[in-house]
């Protein structure tokens, strides 16, 4: 599969129009009624800024995309990525204030200040992304993030074990990956990356390793390059904005760094092979139309993963030979057919 038929918008559109179709009551819908588009006002309190070229611009194109299409009036909220408490005095206001039709929020960390504020508003409709349905008001979109980690962890292995056809690999057989902080959802990553890599090479070592927020790119970029001096010829980054801090440690140590999320290949295209993919922005924009529709159901949850697109890999085609990209291709379709179960942490 490559770069080119995953990432083509329309294709993105209507895989993501199948994914959420899960949330649909038919005939009989139980969520928001039918909105219609006249006026609709969404608000979108989010747990973090943008700018990460990753998770969070990703979900701000979903939702601009959605102003642009569909005629609603979008509001972004933007808070600290580690500042809870601006997290739940924003949604707390955005609902409070009974302007808003749909509340759109995000992050696996927001699920918690979710499901308070919800509770106290039952009337008010939320969509939460990258996390399942904390309440009856809420619909959630969740991602198997760690089979997303499964494609990019294989190709990890095939980079450090191939030096001759990868000129910044030494052939060390060691791979690392940078998390933003040791939470769940992050060692669902790590744990989907180190699968991927041990089944190209089962000896292979992993240096996993954590910023301590999804921040500071400083922090990240000193992180990473001390996993590559202590020998790793790739490192995966799952860190948020501070993971442009690795992608950037990979061009100057003149090893190989993984993006995630959003396509990030073009940030550093001579060290950067691949981007893990969650299709945010895609999910997020036809959420809203489905409640435009009428048929975004409250007090369930869709989940995207490799069988329906809902995460992938975007190959950096300048890097990667077609023939190790007919590889791991060949594990993602063992994935759907039931053959590889990818291990989770959650």
């Amino acid at each position: 599969m490559r770069k080119s038929s995953w990432l083509g918008g329309t294709a993105l559109v209507v895989t993501a129009s199948l994914l959420l179709a899960g949330c649909s009551g038919g005939g009989d819908d139980t969520g928001s009624g039918d909105a219609g588009t006249e006026e609709v006002t969404i608000s979108a309190p989010l747990s973090g800024q943008l700018g990460d070229q990753s998770f969070m611009d990703s979900a701000n194109d979903g939702l601009q995309r959605a102003a642009a299409d569909l005629g609603v009036k979008v509001s972004v909220i933007e808070a600290g990525a580690d500042d809870a408490p601006a997290w739940e005095r924003n949604l707390t206001e955005a609902s409070a204030s009974g302007e808003n039709d749909l509340i759109v929020t995000g992050g696996t960390v927001m699920a918690s200040t979710l499901e308070r504020v919800a509770a106290q508003f039952p009337d008010q409709q939320y969509l939460i992304f990258d996390s399942e349905s904390v309440g009856d008001n809420v619909t959630g979109i969740s991602y198997a993030q760690n089979e997303g980690a499964f494609l990019v962890g294989a190709l990890a292995a095939i980079i450090s074990t191939n030096p001759d056809s990868f000129p910044r690999s030494t052939g060390a057989n060691k791979i690392g990956l940078v998390g933003g902080m040791d939470i769940p959802v992050i060692r669902d990553f790590a744990v989907g990356y180190e699968q991927g890599a041990k089944a190209i090479s089962p000896d292979i070592t992993v240096d996993l390793r954590f910023v301590g927020d999804f921040e500071s790119a400083q922090g990240a970029y000193d992180i990473t390059t001390a996993i590559f001096n202590d020998g790793a010829d790739v490192v995966y980054q799952v860190a948020g904005a501070a993971g442009l801090g690795v992608l950037q440690a990979g061009a100057d140590s003149g090893r190989y760094a993984i993006g995630t999320d959003s396509d990030q290949n073009g940030i550093h295209p001579e060290s950067t092979p691949a981007s893990a993919i969650k299709s945010v922005g895609n999910t997020v924009y036809t959420g809203i139309q489905q409640f435009l529709d009428g048929k975004l159901e409250l007090g369930t949850t869709t989940v995207g993963n490799i069988a329906n697109d809902g995460v992938g890999i975007a190959y950096n085609d300048d890097l990667v030979p077609a023939e190790f990209q007919d590889q791991i291709d060949a594990l993602r379709q063992q994935v759907i057919d039931g053959e590889i179960t990818v291990d989770s942490a959650l």
